[in-house]
């Protein structure tokens, strides 16, 4: 959203996608949503993701953008875990075991994170593309 949208509108974007949740309308993971649900083993997930749409819509706006986007899609990937691993440090969820922070809550996710991050960053140069040309060719 941040990438597309820039941060403040990416930020209340997704703010506004998460206060859904909390109300308890199905939009996360699984049809889930609700305060239990968010405030449970996702929630860092959940901080993450706000933080993530604001720090990839200033990535693109401060340069890294068109084939370069796939850095600042990348970098906000990664920003979704640190909130994530602190939240499952601190609070105790049962979840991950003893040991497996990394093996169980990162891990098994990033390959489908680096490929929405992909995506992501072909959707951003396709649309600032599309934009580009539909500005030069104007009749």
């Amino acid at each position: 959203m941040g990438g597309v949208l820039g941060p403040k509108w990416g930020l209340s974007a997704s703010t506004g996608y998460i206060l859904l949740g909390l109300a308890g309308i199905p939009v996360f993971q699984g049809g889930n949503g609700g305060w239990d649900y968010s405030l449970g083993v996702t929630g860092g997930y959940l901080i993450g993701f706000l933080l993530s749409s604001f720090v990839v819509g200033i990535l693109v706006n401060k340069g890294l953008n068109g084939s370069k986007s796939i850095w600042a899609y990348i970098i906000g990937t990664l920003t979704v875990y640190i909130p994530a691993l602190i939240w499952l440090s601190v609070f105790d969820f049962s979840w991950p075991g003893e040991g497996m922070l990394l093996s169980q809550g990162v891990y098994p996710f990033l390959i489908g994170d680096m490929i929405k991050a992909i995506i992501a960053s072909l959707f951003t140069v396709g649309l600032t593309y599309s934009s580009l040309k539909n500005y030069l060719y104007k009749k």
